[in-house]
């Protein structure tokens, strides 16, 4: 169903967190930190508030990522207004890091040894991620990332969502079967994003007998874009593959059509959100798609979720694919912590008996697709929409199809 771009964003949301840390409570109860000291006990049928932790950018250039949380925090007054699970209530934690692999490690340990967090949900970004995985190994704390890089995975972590290989598989097969496309670049990051994009767009270009027209590395930090546009553009591809926020996306499209560069752009799901369009400065409409593992968050299908956020005072826009992404991501969470509970006998669980909660998990719903996890396999294999913009409003041109098994080795 078509979907439209919600009015504007009052600007500035997160300013009022940038000198320190956001407490999230989902629910109606207090929002002490009473109950997170008995975070890595339990395990012995006793009920009790079940505290996660995640760091995330809630100030700085990255905080438009902080929304995310609203799609979390909405999905966990959910739960606790039904009674929470089992009678344990579940409460959220959040950290801020910037978005800077160099603060999340001190962030982390805060939540570990200070908050005394049950589990890791919701953690932002992948180079910040990658950089606290070793600690939460050895202290056998489980993780739940809110990214798509298979990097993210481990013994005691898991994905929420497909990766960032099958999700470049997937739109590529797309542009090449469906739009005709023969002449195909990627514009890529090196980085826990970019390198996974380039390496499901090359697997899949190679099943079908084809090769990248160029592969562009550039920095998405540069604040001019001109020279990656202009590698793009002498390369004559007709279509790029390209996975960022919305801001560096919507910088490179930018920069491309300055200099007379108008290719059709394929773009995964963390810049699916109206900022997308804002940013573009209007050099985007029919020209640029997207692969989502989510339903558009203005169809009938996301009916539920609309309402959670309404109901729990989130002014989100549920067209964001980062407040789905919180959302979906809080749903794995609580599911890992419904089996948790049950082991314990239906008290608060122990650290312990949450990361063996893990493997073995299976859950699907209209916005969780084909979750199965197992001692092997730590991600998502499901489906994905193709979504374009038409009109500054979100369209689905597809309905869900399963995505190409692409290796997840992004080496």
């Amino acid at each position: 169903m078509d979907s439209r771009i919600l009015a504007r964003r009052t600007r500035g949301v997160f300013a009022a967190l940038a000198t320190g840390a956001l407490l999230v409570t989902a629910g109606c109860g207090s929002s002490d930190d009473s109950g997170a000291s008995t975070g890595g006990s339990g395990g012995g049928g006793e009920k009790g508030e079940i505290v996660i932790g995640a760091t995330g950018p809630l100030s700085g250039p990255a905080s438009s990522l902080g929304e995310l949380y609203k799609g979390m925090n909405a999905k966990l007054d959910e739960i606790n207004r039904a009674g929470g699970i089992d009678g344990n209530r579940v409460k959220l934690v959040v950290k801020d890091d910037q978005l800077n692999p160099a603060n999340t490690p001190g962030v982390a340990r805060q939540l570990v040894e200070g908050d005394n967090v049950s589990m890791m949900c919701g953690v932002a970004g992948s180079p910040t991620t990658v950089s606290i995985m070793p600690y939460l190994k050895a202290r056998r704390i489980a993780l739940v990332a809110a990214a798509g890089s298979s990097e993210l995975t481990d013994d005691n972590a898991f994905l929420p969502l497909p990766t960032y290989p099958s999700l470049a598989a997937g739109i590529t097969k797309y542009a090449v079967e469906e739009m005709g496309k023969r002449k195909v670049a990627i514009a890529y990051t090196d980085d826990a994003v970019g390198n996974p994009t380039l390496a499901g767009t090359k697997w899949q270009l190679e099943q079908m007998g084809l090769e990248p027209v160029a592969e562009v590395k550039f920095n998405g930090q540069a604040p001019d874009q001109s020279a990656t546009a202009a590698k793009l553009k002498d390369s004559g591809a007709d279509f790029v593959v390209l996975n960022n926020t919305a801001p560096i996306v919507a910088s490179v499209i930018r920069a491309s059509a300055k200099v007379g560069y108008k290719p059709e752009w394929g773009v995964l799901w963390p810049a699916l959100n109206r900022g997308m369009v804002e940013l573009s400065g209007g050099t985007i409409d029919d020209n640029v798609i997207f692969a989502s593992p989510f339903p558009l968050g203005d169809s009938d299908r996301a009916q539920t979720f609309r309402d959670a956020l309404r109901t729990s005072g989130q002014r989100a826009d549920a067209t964001d694919s980062i407040v789905m992404l919180g959302w979906v991501t809080a749903t794995a969470c609580l599911e890992v912590i419904r089996r948790a509970v049950q082991e314990a006998g239906g008290g608060k669980p122990s650290r312990e008996q949450i990361v063996e909660a893990m493997p073995g998990l299976t859950y699907s719903d209209d916005y969780v697709s084909n979750l199965e996890w197992t001692k092997e396999n730590h991600a998502v294999r499901g489906d994905a929409l193709i979504v374009g913009i038409r009109g500054g409003r979100f369209e689905a041109l597809t309905d869900f199809q399963p995505l190409p098994d692409a290796p997840t080795d992004e080496g």
